[in-house]
């Protein structure tokens, strides 16, 4: 675990309980997973989620399933977490979007994994109030970050800081941001302030790591810290990471992370399924290229992934990298 050893004790969540998922229907849970993924599409953590859906002949508050039955059958032909979510991210679109500030416009796409299309709207739309909003240089600066162009992400970063010196999130960006830049122990030191101004009321005396970065927390929530976590402690399942990928999937930090875990634990195959999906959707990720790339040749697939060889190989040429 490193400097991140010190920061806080994690607590086991193992014997947490919670509903059995045979207790509840379909519609129950996509109720569930409606509010939740409202709380992520408008940036918040914590927030009540008083959102209700009435119906048009009784005026009887009806759920979200038959409110919105084709974003239902089709939420419920995913398994994925994150697809299940941009399918209600879809909806939302549709009926709610038009209140959201654009910094949380921006948002909604970052963690969709759609940071190009983050920067294009943060370019075409942004107005003289947002420039001076620092939710709005936070949210681009995740952009750059997920896009792995470090220097704009800190700029923004910064910035944001300088208009809100005590802007948590950007804070947290600011210390992901060092991290990847060769500046760990600035990293530490800006994570170790934000839990201490975070906790300073808190009476807990360890966490679980669901509490600690989880998004509804609003404590913690960096890819960097649940990773250094996650590799601090031998005792890590691949359900844990799993649990925790449901959190940081749009990105690629976390995605290389968890695909290099499967390898290290002698899981290849479902390694290389990890890092060839993050090479389709995000190849603007160096490592992630790199090492699909890599495994496909240990692996001997090459003879029958001949159309991902091409493409991997133009990105690497392309982008001047060597294997």
């Amino acid at each position: 675990m490193g400097f991140f050893a010190n920061l806080f004790g994690l607590r086991n969540n193992r014997n947490k309980r919670a509903v059995p998922a045979s207790a509840l229907t379909d519609i129950d849970i996509f109720d569930k997973e409606f509010l939740a993924a409202a709380s992520r599409y408008t940036s918040r953590p914590k927030g009540e989620m008083n959102m209700r859906v009435r119906s048009e002949e009784t005026n009887e508050v009806i759920p979200f399933a038959l409110a919105f039955p084709e974003a239902f059958e089709e939420w419920k032909q995913v398994k994925s977490v994150w697809d299940k979510r941009g399918i209600i991210y879809k909806v939302l679109d549709n009926s709610i979007r038009e209140s959201l500030k654009l910094w949380q416009v921006i948002e909604r796409y970052n963690i969709d994994r759609y940071p190009e299309h983050a920067l294009k709207i943060a370019v075409e739309y942004a107005t003289g109030p947002d420039l001076t909003d620092a939710n709005f240089h936070m949210a681009v600066a995740r952009a750059y970050f997920i896009l792995t162009r470090y220097k704009e992400a800190q700029e923004r970063a910064e910035k944001a800081l300088s208009l809100v010196p005590n802007h948590m999130k950007a804070k947290i960006l600011l210390g992901d941001i060092w991290h990847h830049t060769h500046q760990q122990e600035r990293a530490h030191d800006i994570y170790n302030e934000v839990l201490k101004i975070k906790l300073t009321s808190d009476t807990r005396k360890s966490l679980t790591i669901h509490e600690l970065v989880g998004f509804d927390s609003d404590l913690l929530h960096s890819p960097v810290y649940a990773v250094a976590m996650l590799r601090g402690d031998t005792a890590v399942t691949e359900s844990l990471w799993d649990s925790i990928a449901c959190e940081f999937y749009h990105y690629p930090h976390f995605r290389s992370a968890h695909a290099t875990y499967l390898v290290q634990k002698g899981d290849y195959m479902k390694a290389f399924a990890k890092f060839m999906t993050l090479s389709r959707e995000m190849p603007w990720f160096k490592e992630g290229v790199i090492n699909t790339y890599s495994l496909m040749q240990q692996l001997g697939l090459e003879p029958q992934m001949t159309e991902d060889k091409v493409r991997l190989e133009e990105i690497i040429r392309k982008e001047h990298w060597t294997v």
